[in-house]
């Protein structure tokens, strides 16, 4: 791995970073951070659906624009790149590295860089969100995660199976379960 290499992670990750969700917060007078996760759905909670969604959009375009900047990378850096720009989602160096999940914007960047895989797991996710809500409603779930959060483990799954034969997408894949899972784990313990 080369200096120009290093720059395009590094670009990669400073794109993540860009966190809507806080900036829109602070533009309503909130700190979401202090409140919720700077994600779609804390900003959803926070601010309302429209906020939310558009909040979902734009971090998910960031993981979209990471995967078109990979195709124009020298080969071998996308799954570099895919980790970095969720890592900086999650660990934003512009808002003391407390930021979202990162379901956004590797959604956003699988949509680009293997979308007939990602399409799969996305209706993996909506039927496990849908047969564990009303668990959740009831019982408050499996250690009181979300149900989309919750979900999208089975989307993860089920993506690192689809694409073991393919060495880039596999690679990409595992590089952002391992963020989105340690981010995960933190937040369980209670940390930011």
């Amino acid at each position: 791995m080369n200096a120009v290499d290093l720059l395009w992670i590094l670009l990669s990750y400073l794109i993540g970073s860009i966190s809507w969700g806080l900036i829109f917060g602070f533009a309503h007078g909130l700190d979401l951070r202090r409140r919720d996760l700077p994600g779609g759905s804390g900003v959803f909670r926070q601010l309302g659906p429209v906020w939310g969604v558009l909040t979902a959009l734009l971090d998910a375009a960031k993981g979209a624009l990471v995967a078109l900047l990979a195709a124009q990378a020298p080969g071998g850096l996308a799954p570099w790149m895919a980790t970095a720009v969720v890592a900086g989602h999650c660990w934003p160096v512009y808002f003391g590295f407390s930021g979202g999940g990162g379901l956004a914007p590797s959604l956003g960047f699988f949509l680009v860089f293997r979308p007939a895989v990602t399409l799969v797991a996305l209706a993996v996710v909506a039927v496990v969100a849908l047969l564990y809500y009303p668990w959740w409603r009831r019982r408050g779930g499996v250690l009181g995660i979300y149900p989309i959060p919750f979900a999208a483990l089975f989307g993860y799954a089920y993506a690192l199976w689809a694409l073991q034969d393919d060495r880039e997408g596999f690679r990409a894949m595992l590089g952002v379960t391992v963020v989105v899972l340690v981010r995960g784990l933190r937040l369980l313990k209670g940390r930011r």
